[in-house]
């Protein structure tokens, strides 16, 4: 038999430095140190959290590489088609010569069909990858809150520089 699965409620060897990316902590000693107190702590207190702190590591990672790669353009996608056939009411006189006859059947068979498309958004998907990271990441802090404060502020709206002329 193999070996026992590993405990889905402790952290892998890799978790610190994902955690560390994932929430854009700086690599100094105390942040790291402190990745590692928040862990710790958690893993005695709270391990059945453990596993949705992978998950969201997990999809944050998988958003990163999505990010770096650049991604690939999604197919356009159909908005419209409309068709048009040439059959029409029967006309009161019908055609008498054989070329009439060739002309009139001939326009019977035309069809013409339109089809309109459009190229897929980020919105047409629902959430930006941007967004959806940002939810991952607020997930982790609410599992890790002691790391809030090692995470660099979010830029408001409403800030900028002065400058005077």
């Amino acid at each position: 038999m193999s070996g026992s699965p590993a405990n889905p409620n402790a952290w892998r060897p890799s978790d610190l430095e994902a955690i560390r990316r994932a929430l854009l902590i700086p690599v100094t000693a105390p942040a790291l140190r402190a990745i590692n107190d928040a862990m710790a702590q958690l893993e005695r207190s709270y391990p059945e959290a453990i596993p949705a702190a992978k998950a969201s590591l997990n999809a944050i990672a998988v958003i990163d590489a999505g990010l770096a790669a650049g991604g690939t353009p999604a197919e356009p996608f159909v908005i419209k088609t409309t068709r048009k056939a040439a059959a029409g009411p029967v006309p009161v006189e019908l055609p008498k010569k054989k070329l009439d006859v060739i002309e009139y059947a001939t326009e019977l068979l035309m069809e013409e069909v339109s089809t309109e498309y459009a190229e897929p958004t980020a919105n047409s998907y629902g959430l930006s990858s941007g967004a959806q990271r940002r939810g991952h990441v607020a997930n982790l802090l609410l599992i890790l809150p002691g790391l809030s404060s090692w995470c660099p502020p979010a830029p408001t709206p409403f800030s900028g520089t002065l400058i005077r002329s």
